[in-house]
C-alpha cells in the first residue's frame, strides 16, 4: 500500500477511535468503516488519487446506507463512476443475509457421573461500568437548518446541534465534529455545553444552489441543508456565438451580427439582467437595430453600414462594458460573426 494511502488510513482511524477490532463495514486490515464526512474530507484533498479512494472503500466499507442525495453530493465533489460502484458494493455487501434453517442432529449421550461438590467461591464485588451512548433517532440538528443566503456570505443564526441518549436525556461534552459541502464550517469542531449543544458558524460557499452540513459524533451522521442563491451582479457578459468578446473584435460587414448579453455575480453565478441598453459612438460604421432581453439574457442586434472603427457600450444592472468594434472592407473566409 503506498505511503500516502497508509498515512490517511491512520488519520481517519484516530478521528473515529478506529483500531484493530472496528466493526463493520467488510474491512479486511481491522480499519474501521468510514462514514460520509470521512469521504467527503479525503475528496476535498489532494492526497489520494481516486484508484487509492476505491482500494480504501473496498476494504474498509461505510457506516451508512448512501441516499440518492448522499451520491449527488459525492459526485458534485468529484467522486468517479468506479468510486460510486465500489460504495454500491459496500451497501450491497452490509445487506443482512437470511438465516439457513439448521436441522438439529439427536444423539445419545451416556451422562457423566456427578461431579464432587465444590467449595463455595469467595465473594466477588463486581463495579458497574456504564457507557454513555449517543442515540441517532434523539439527536440532530435543532437550530439554524434551512436558512436561504447568497453565495459567500455567513448566515445570520447559527447552527445548533443536540446531543441526547436513548432516554432522552442530554449529553454533555461530547465531541462534534462538522463538515461542510459547498459551505465552511467555524469552528469545524465543538463539544457540546452543559446542556448538550454545539453552536457553529455557516458560510455559504460559491456555488448557487443548496449547501449542506454534516455532524458526526463516532458513527452517528446527521446533515441538514441551506439555499444558496446568486449574490449582486459583478459583471456583464458579452457572447458572439460561442466566443466570449472583450477589448478589440472585428465583425462581417455582410451579415446582421447577434450579440447575447448576460449579468453575474462575483463567482461567476448568473444573475437576473435588468435595464439593458445599447450605444455606439459612430453610428456610420454601424447602427444598433434592435435591443431585447428577458430574465436570464439579452440581445443586441448591430447592422454593420461601412467599413471602420468604432465602440459599442453595453449598459445593464447599473454597469457599462466598452467595447470596441472594427468592421472590415471585405468579410474574412468563413461563417464566423465576431473575431
Amino acid at each position: 500500500m503506498p505511503a500516502a494511502l497508509s498515512a490517511v488510513i491512520a488519520a481517519l482511524l484516530a478521528l473515529q477511535g478506529g483500531g484493530a477490532g472496528g466493526a463493520g463495514g467488510g474491512g479486511t486490515g481491522g480499519a474501521a468503516p468510514l462514514r460520509k464526512s470521512d469521504l467527503v474530507r479525503l475528496l476535498s484533498g489532494s492526497v489520494m488519487s481516486s484508484v487509492e479512494l476505491v482500494e480504501l472503500v473496498s476494504r474498509n466499507c461505510l457506516t451508512f446506507q448512501p441516499t440518492d442525495r448522499d451520491r449527488n453530493d459525492l459526485r458534485m465533489l468529484g467522486a468517479d463512476a468506479s468510486l460510486l460502484a465500489v460504495v454500491d458494493e459496500c451497501t450491497r455487501r452490509k445487506a443482512p443475509r437470511r438465516p439457513v434453517p439448521v436441522t438439529p442432529v439427536r444423539t445419545t449421550l451416556r451422562r457423566p457421573p456427578p461431579p464432587p461438590p465444590s467449595p463455595p467461591p469467595p465473594p466477588v464485588f463486581q463495579v458497574q461500568r456504564v457507557v454513555v451512548t449517543v442515540s441517532p433517532e434523539r439527536s440532530g440538528f435543532v437550530s439554524g437548518g434551512g436558512q436561504r443566503g447568497t453565495v459567500g456570505t455567513r448566515l445570520p443564526r447559527a447552527l445548533v446541534f443536540e446531543a441526547r441518549d436513548s432516554a432522552g436525556a442530554l449529553l454533555p461534552g461530547q465531541a462534534v465534529t462538522f463538515t461542510g459541502i459547498n459551505a465552511r464550517i467555524q469552528p469545524g469542531g465543538a463539544a457540546t455545553d452543559a446542556v448538550g449543544q454545539a453552536r457553529v458558524g455557516v458560510t455559504l460557499g460559491e456555488r448557487v444552489g443548496s449547501a449542506t452540513v454534516i455532524a458526526s459524533i463516532g458513527i452517528v451522521e446527521k446533515q441538514v441543508a441551506f439555499n444558496v442563491a446568486a449574490g449582486p451582479a459583478a459583471q456583464l457578459v458579452v457572447l458572439c456565438g460561442t466566443s466570449s468578446l472583450a477589448g478589440h473584435f472585428a465583425i462581417r460587414p455582410d451579415s446582421v451580427i447577434v450579440l447575447r448579453v448576460s449579468a453575474q455575480d462575483g463567482f461567476a453565478n448568473p444573475t437576473p439582467l435588468l435595464g439593458l441598453r445599447a450605444a455606439v459612438a459612430d453610428a456610420r460604421i454601424f447602427r444598433v437595430l434592435g435591443v431585447a432581453q428577458d430574465s436570464a439574457i439579452g440581445t443586441v442586434t448591430l447592422k454593420p453600414d461601412q467599413p471602420g472603427t468604432t465602440s459599442l457600450a453595453v449598459i445593464a444592472n447599473g454597469m457599462r462594458q466598452y467595447l470596441t468594434v472594427t468592421v472590415p472592407p471585405r468579410a474574412a473566409p468563413g461563417n464566423v460573426d465576431c473575431r
